[in-house]
């Protein structure tokens, strides 16, 4: 009988071992990164409206920083795709003629944070600068 060439059956379930390792390990780094991708655009769309009202914070006078609003004044719609999210801004007890305002985003049922504070100091000028 003569010699029958090919690959035999233990050889071919090893290659197929090694090729679902592959697949495998490639799935779940593409599924990765997706989830990263779309943690740092909402990442983003937070830092995006923190600084939309920070920059409207800036121009209140310093004597009324802690009457204003606790909620964004400026337009949230930018977070729409973080829905459900709370957006707030404290500030701090004064201290040296210095209140801290803090900024903060939070979505996924408080599971993700960003925020952001700014010092604001009584310069007796205007709320400019």
């Amino acid at each position: 009988m003569e010699r029958q060439r090919g690959f035999s059956l233990v050889e071919v379930l090893a290659a197929l071992l090694v090729l679902a390792i592959v697949i495998t390990t490639t799935m779940a780094m593409f599924v990765e990164r997706q989830k990263r991708m779309q943690a740092a655009n909402e990442t983003i769309l937070a830092y995006q409206a923190i600084a939309n009202e920070i920059e409207y914070r800036r121009r209140i006078p310093y004597a009324q920083l802690e009457s204003a609003e606790g909620t964004f004044v400026t337009d949230t719609a930018i977070l729409g795709p973080l829905v459900p999210f709370a957006a707030t801004v404290t500030v701090a007890p004064p201290q040296s003629n210095v209140k801290v305002v803090t900024l903060s985003v939070r979505w996924r049922n408080g599971q993700r944070v960003e925020r952001v504070s700014i010092s604001r100091v009584d310069t007796g000028g205007s709320g400019l600068w």
